[in-house]
């Protein structure tokens, strides 16, 4: 990766944290040591950084240089032979990871699942939820309880591909309804999504399990308690 390509990076990085009202900009700037108008050079693409200027950056933001960069492209440079070029190396982690964490450590991904890069291309995003810093698409591995929400005659558990910069409730394909991945205190579960009043409902796929409610928190958007759009699910046999 080109020094160019990690600063177009930490720009997006710090840009959605200020739309998530995590930071300022002012006080960015005063705790990295910098003039605002510095900064806000480099995040409207006026100037770039010295390396040592990003090193503040980056200790600022508690953050390393490899949050920056996707755990699906660190393991496909490490694990992809180089007949695989078509193909792309997606993480596997925990629920709780994906309905959370931006990005992961080595340590928090237990694997990787091949796709076809020509497919993840073809997906569409609709993120109300400003996670441009997040990496995009995770999988996840579901519980047979939660498989048989989605899948009543499938007792195993199931592998989902989930598309984390999909958080709208706007249909992907017209008269459909999306499925989606969503985080209920202490689990996550799968299924339709649709509001009432302040409540996220969740339809399970099953028609013969229960609906389900969350309240959304007053801080907090209905876009917060999803995960992400189910892509495609690879059910164990």
């Amino acid at each position: 990766m080109r020094l160019r390509d990690l600063q177009d990076r930490l720009r997006a990085h710090i840009r959605a944290r200020i739309s998530r009202r995590e930071l300022t900009g002012s006080g960015l700037s005063r705790q990295a040591g910098f003039q605002q108008g510095h900064l806000s050079n480099f995040l409207n693409s006026r100037r770039g950084l010295s390396v040592e200027s990003m090193d503040r950056l980056l200790e600022t933001l508690q953050i390393e240089v490899l949050d920056l960069v996707d755990a699906g492209e660190i393991q496909r440079r490490a694990l992809l032979p180089s007949d695989g070029a078509g193909l792309e190396s997606i993480a596997v982690v925990s629920v709780e990871h994906a309905a959370r964490l931006p990005r992961f450590t080595s340590e928090q991904v237990g694997g990787t699942v091949t796709f076809r890069k020509t497919f993840l291309r073809r997906l569409r995003p609709n993120d109300v939820c400003d996670r441009g810093d997040w990496l995009r698409f995770v999988t996840i591995t579901l519980d047979s309880k939660t498989v048989r929400a989605l899948f009543p005659r499938s007792a195993a558990g199931a592998t989902v591909l989930i598309d984390r910069h999909y958080t709208s409730l706007d249909p992907y394909r017209r008269h459909r309804p999306n499925l989606y991945a969503v985080r209920l205190q202490p689990r996550c579960a799968s299924g339709y999504v649709s509001l009432a009043g302040d409540h996220v409902v969740l339809r399970p796929h099953n028609p013969q399990l229960p609906v389900e409610l969350a309240r959304i928190a007053r801080t907090k958007r209905y876009s917060n308690y999803i995960v992400g759009r189910v892509c495609q699910v690879a059910i164990e046999t």
